[in-house]
């Protein structure tokens, strides 16, 4: 490795041939994605920085790939005290 940048086949072919070591058959770099943006958003991260992050112009594509859904149970309204 040296202090250029890698190109994105570069990244793809490292995610593809180390998860096929470990005997992932089916796994790519954007799998690595969706998981950091779902890790990031488990962790208390802002639904509009994962979406700079993963660089969607729309709010709901970002819902969409992170499978968001409203939790009736749990609804975030419910403990604003009014």
């Amino acid at each position: 490795m040296n202090r250029e940048t890698l190109s994105d086949w570069a990244v793809w072919s490292v995610v593809e041939q180390s998860s096929k070591q470990i005997g992932i058959e089916r796994f790519g770099a954007h799998d690595l994605r969706r998981t950091c943006a779902k890790l990031c958003r488990k962790n208390g991260g802002d639904l509009e920085q994962i979406k700079f992050l993963l660089g969607h112009s729309s709010i709901q594509t970002t819902e969409r790939y992170l499978g968001s859904e409203q939790d009736i149970e749990i609804a975030v309204n419910d403990n604003l005290g009014l």
